[in-house]
């Protein structure tokens, strides 16, 4: 899934280059490639955010396992 967000992304951004790149040099197609820019744009937007939603995933997970390590150690401190 990582390497479909990573050319997603990088077909975002080359497609919003060429939106740009469109409308600074008035090419007749400029609306198509407009449109493919914003495209661009939301695959640039959909991977970023896949990246972030699995970055505070794993955080979460780390996070629940230092927990469960903790009240482990709590309840055998007890027992003894």
């Amino acid at each position: 899934m990582k390497k479909i967000a990573i050319v997603l992304m990088l077909a975002g951004v080359i497609l919003a280059i060429l939106a740009q790149y469109a409308y600074t040099n008035d090419w007749m197609w400029f609306r198509i490639f407009h449109t493919l820019g914003f495209v661009g744009y939301i695959f640039i937007i959909s991977g970023l955010a896949y990246f972030s939603l699995s970055f505070i995933h794993q955080l979460s997970r780390d996070e629940k396992n230092r927990i469960k390590r903790y009240y482990q150690q709590q309840h055998s401190e007890k027992e003894a």
